[in-house]
């Protein structure tokens, strides 16, 4: 017998073990409830702050449009703003390619059509930059409504996993809203956001006058390092992107080109710097693949090497106004460029990809692109961390349903963003 078992101990003992058992039965029936609290709490919150995205975007968007809209240009607005993007089916991927082009042109023009209707100007330069804004728009919009779509159906379903998975995911819709509040205001306001240093390289190795040789893409030969080099970009310095693919196979189609040169923002991972240059092989290219894939097709018709240089930063900096660190590094990476240009004989396409907003054609007319940043950089300096960027889980994350919802998000209606 172990003494005082039964004794002052002993009690001391049961009444412990007493209300273990109470507390142990409390947690069932009350530890649900709280993680429910909790979890609608914090949605709450983040619904707060996208709800304040979406009207801030919306805001700038319209007061740059108009200075007043009608009732029937609102209620268009509206329905609009709710753009559905229907991919083409997989079924049969033979063609799939240009059924996804088809769509995403028809997308196109059917902005165009909204803002062309219902601008104030007439400047095509302030056209593009609108109807680029107008899809920052729709991104915050979207996003919003997602997260209120899963506040509302762990409201009523109490399901426990779900829980777990979108609190995880809270993070990634909050950046990817305040990064397209953010584009939509670097949009309004025609400053480059950081997918435009790729267009920005380019548009310093170009001297002279350019040419349009495909849509919203112009040409200019130069010659680099003894080189005849064929530098393309968006034509800026309006807000665009432009057919790469068909731009490029002119090139290959009228010269003798030896390779192809991509220069690109590309997404870094959490540690690496801000503005770093990586080289590789292959098309560096974000987007739906439509472009991508016509370069491939280009580069494998004409046996082209397919060279690559990345300029990296978040996918969120690459949505926002372009960070001081991103504009520093067109320097070196006109520098790696060039090295490259010498390492080939023969011709070479040097293409800089990236939405060129703000970003004008030749060496000449950028010399003070960095003027329209400055404001941007002296808030990035009162920022008193560096931001973390929690898109970069998702490559880490199963293909859940959540997950393939927010892929949808990006793919439809981000998708002339590149991540």
């Amino acid at each position: 017998m172990i003494p005082g078992f039964f004794g002052e101990a002993g009690s001391w003992f049961i009444i412990l073990q007493t209300l273990s058992m109470l507390l142990f039965i409390l947690l069932i029936f009350f530890f649900p409830k709280l993680m429910f609290w909790q979890a609608d709490r914090k949605m709450r919150n983040t619904l707060i702050d996208l709800e304040t995205y979406r009207d801030d975007a919306e805001t700038m968007f319209l007061n740059k449009l108009s200075n007043g809209i009608d009732k029937s240009t609102q209620q268009k607005f509206e329905t609009l703003k709710d753009f559905k993007f229907s991919a083409p089916t997989g079924i049969d991927p033979a063609g799939l390619v240009g059924k996804l082009e088809n769509v995403l042109d028809a997308s196109e023009n059917k902005f165009d059509r909204f803002i062309e209707r219902n601008a104030e100007t007439e400047d095509p330069e302030e056209l593009a930059d609108l109807q680029m804004a107008f899809k920052g728009v729709m991104g915050t919009h979207q996003i919003y409504k997602v997260t209120r779509h899963f506040r509302e159906l762990i409201t009523k379903t109490r399901n426990i996993q779900l829980i777990g998975l979108i609190q995880m995911m809270l993070p990634v819709y909050q950046e990817l809203a305040e990064s397209q509040r953010e584009a939509t205001r670097a949009f309004v306001d025609q400053a480059p956001i950081g997918d435009a240093i790729g267009p920005l390289v380019a548009a310093k190795l170009i001297e002279e006058d350019s040419e349009e040789i495909a849509e919203d893409i112009v040409h200019s030969e130069e010659e680099i390092k003894g080189n005849k080099v064929h530098v393309i970009k968006s034509n800026g310095p309006g807000a665009r992107l432009g057919k790469y693919g068909n731009a490029l196979d002119s090139l290959a189609e009228e010269n003798s080109l030896e390779a192809v040169i991509t220069v690109d923002a590309g997404a870094k991972l959490e540690g690496e710097k801000t503005g770093a240059l990586s080289e590789g092989v292959g098309v560096m290219m974000g987007g739906p693949g439509v472009e991508k894939s016509k370069i491939e097709d280009v580069a494998a018709e004409h046996e082209l090497p397919l060279e690559g240089l990345i300029i990296k930063q978040s996918p969120a900096e690459a949505s926002k106004p372009m960070k001081k660190k991103i504009y520093d590094s067109y320097k070196p990476a006109v520098k790696k460029v060039e090295q490259l240009v010498e390492e080939i004989d023969g011709e070479v396409a040097v293409v800089g990809v990236g939405n060129t907003c703000g970003v004008a054609n030749k060496r000449e007319d950028v010399k003070a692109v960095h003027n329209r940043l400055r404001k941007y950089w002296k808030e990035y300096e009162e920022q008193e961390e560096e931001e973390v960027s929690y898109i970069g889980m998702l490559g880490a994350m199963p293909n859940s349903g959540d997950q393939s919802q927010l892929r949808e998000i990006r793919n439809s209606i981000l998708w002339r963003i590149p991540r």
